[in-house]
């Protein structure tokens, strides 16, 4: 039994030309036809990109009709946002170095919004070949908040690309970061940004994607070192500098991915320390959230919640087995998946969670 998708989807909009065309590359059945198709659709969203149209960018987004339109869509546009323009002899890479905070500390306090020495990030990137030794490369010491990273659209990414000259004047944006107020335990999301030039047939400048490797970890501790404060117990998750835009998908999942976890152990740690029994409920709900609720048999009263809001590239059947797989590793064996969606607010127009003595509604 899989989570049902709570995700409403536009109907098909003949009149959008991008939605057009996908809508006909992705009911083509003809393998030439397709690729042929699929060009014409980068070619479009590149035409698009070139005259700053992110409000068209933007509708035909939301007007996705289902998920795989809508991932096929975000795929493609960010092959045109990350491709280099022909016959171009250098262009900017713009990336991103997702990092997990996971940090604990008794009582208040803050976390630095920033490292105090890049250099020594960029020194690791570089020994380790994430970065080529002599590649153009900037990279900001400023830890950098998502919604920042989203602010920028895709259409300035593929100006930044194509107009950026040399690396060592950073990018183009406003990086406003601030210290993160700590209070007994949290998992923060932030980033570091930076650019790489690439030259015309040259080795890559910088490796994006792929696995950690070895430097991963020296990588943390290089962090956490840097932002270590007195009394807190820190614990820096990096991944690989990724391309902007994948970045930010990277980031939030693994945040939500961590938080899970922590949030997981705490619970169950609490329910087995009081001789009860752990029961868990997933379930999908009307307003595009998954929600994950830790009860037990003996005590109808007490219990815990976590809200996983779907983006609009989440994959509801991963989060389901994601979550179901973490639980079975916890050694619970009362793992409740709910079959329909559920509603957003009970009776009383407060969220509602289903639990072990909280019985889902049933749609007729």
């Amino acid at each position: 039994m899989y989570l049902p998708d709570p995700r409403l989807y536009a109907r098909v909009n003949a009149q959008n030309p991008i939605i057009r065309l996908l809508m006909s590359l992705l009911t083509e059945s003809s393998s030439a036809l397709v690729s042929q198709k699929r060009e014409e659709l980068i070619a479009l969203l590149a035409d698009t990109l070139a005259i700053n149209d992110h409000a068209g960018l933007n509708a035909a987004m939301t007007q996705a009709p289902s998920l795989d339109a809508y991932l096929e869509l975000w795929s493609l546009l960010r092959a045109a946002v990350e491709t280099a323009p022909k016959n171009t002899e250098q262009y900017a890479i713009p990336f991103a170095i997702p990092v997990i905070l996971v940090a604990g500390f008794k009582g208040t306090t803050e976390l630095a919004g920033q490292l105090k020495d890049v250099d020594a990030v960029l020194a690791l990137l570089k020994q380790h070949e994430v970065i080529a030794p002599e590649a153009d490369v900037w990279l900001s010491a400023k830890l950098v908040h998502a919604e920042t990273l989203a602010s920028v659209n895709p259409s300035q990414l593929s100006q930044w690309r194509d107009q950026l000259q040399y690396a060592s004047g950073g990018l183009p944006i406003d990086l406003n970061t601030s210290p993160m107020p700590l209070k007994d335990e949290a998992v923060f999301l932030r980033y570091l940004v930076g650019v790489a030039m690439q030259k015309k047939d040259a080795a890559p400048a910088i490796k994006l994607g792929g696995n950690l490797g070895a430097w991963g970890m020296q990588l943390a501790n290089l962090i956490g070192e840097q932002l270590k404060a007195n009394g807190v117990t820190l614990f820096p998750i990096p991944r690989t500098p990724m391309p902007w835009l994948t970045a930010g998908e990277a980031g939030r999942e693994t945040q939500l991915e961590t938080r899970l976890q922590l949030m997981t152990s705490n619970a169950l740690r609490s329910i087995r320390s009081k001789g009860r029994t752990p029961v868990i409920c997933i379930a999908a709900h009307e307003n595009a959230e998954v929600r994950i609720t830790f009860s037990t048999i003996e005590d109808a009263e007490r219990w815990e919640g976590f809200v996983w809001p779907l983006s609009a590239w989440d994959h509801v059947e991963k989060i389901h087995q994601y979550a179901v797989e973490l639980f079975r590793e916890c050694m619970v064996t009362d793992i409740r998946i709910i079959e329909n969606v559920q509603p957003d607010m009970d009776s009383d127009q407060l969220p509602f969670f289903v639990t072990a003595h909280i019985k889902p509604v049933v749609q007729h």
